[in-house]
């Protein structure tokens, strides 16, 4: 009864060939693709760089813009009170 079992589920050595070629094909595939993934995360991880530095930029420019027009209206403030 084991024998019978065991040869319900052999394949032929074509067939482990055939099979054990297929394998090999999925096996460069994944590869490949864990090499493009790879890749786009490097790709990600710079354009995030360039986004968080254009990012800090613009953030002090605003803070500087922000304490020029503050400064500015303290300025004429001042001079508002002493023109009285």
């Amino acid at each position: 009864m084991a024998a019978r079992c065991l040869g319900e589920r052999a394949v032929s050595q074509d067939e482990f060939w055939q099979i054990l070629s297929c394998l090999d094909v999925l096996e460069r595939d994944v590869a490949d693709l864990k090499v493009d993934v790879r890749e786009l995360r490097r790709e990600m991880h710079e354009r995030f760089d360039r986004i968080y530095y254009q990012m800090v930029v613009q953030t002090r420019w605003l803070i500087g813009a922000l304490a020029v027009i503050g400064t500015v209206i303290s300025l004429l403030l001042t001079i508002g009170q002493f023109a009285r």
